[in-house]
């Protein structure tokens, strides 16, 4: 009788401790799916602005003093729900992105809501299964245009990441 309780009671400490493993790893999954998220619409803001560069500065696409609510410029997936055509992220992540373009305060068009410097930060919030979150910044500057001769000719003006980091 006493090792027949023994044995039971190792047998439920066994269930308790793979269940406590099982749910960590669920939730290490579930922030790893965000931070992915996070900085796939990060990315994606980086190719949306190195297209529209070219033909003038992000300009439209900041608020004075970065006063809310800020601009949400129409990159492709922003704010899609996940599972959606409009999604970039395959419907198995349950994920999305929020991408938001902040001026820096050190730009002399900071107050008036233009970008002088051509410097803006990239904020993406990545939102994964089970409510977990990923917010994270790249500061970004437009560089000097692509010359004729380079690999990719026509590939847009380069943007140079100044800085990253993650906020949740």
């Amino acid at each position: 009788m006493i090792v027949m309780s023994a044995l039971g009671t190792l047998g439920s400490l066994t269930v308790v401790s793979v269940q406590g493993v099982l749910k960590a790893s669920t939730n290490d999954r579930s922030q790893a799916i965000a931070m992915y998220a996070a900085e796939s619409g990060a990315a994606v803001a980086m190719d949306f602005l190195r297209s529209r560069l070219a033909a003038a500065p992000p300009r439209n696409y900041v608020s004075a003093s970065n006063n809310l609510p800020l601009p949400k410029p129409a990159f492709p997936s922003n704010e899609a729900l996940p599972g959606t055509p409009q999604s970039l992220l395959s419907a198995d992540q349950n994920a999305s992105y929020t991408v938001e373009l902040l001026n820096d305060v050190q730009d002399p068009g900071f107050a008036a809501g233009t970008d002088d410097d051509q410097r803006v930060i990239i904020r993406s919030t990545g939102r994964g299964p089970q409510g977990s979150l990923a917010i994270i910044e790249w500061e970004v500057m437009m560089t000097a245009p692509t010359p004729p001769n380079a690999p990719f000719p026509g590939a847009g003006p380069p943007l140079m990441l100044l800085g990253w980091r993650v906020l949740f």
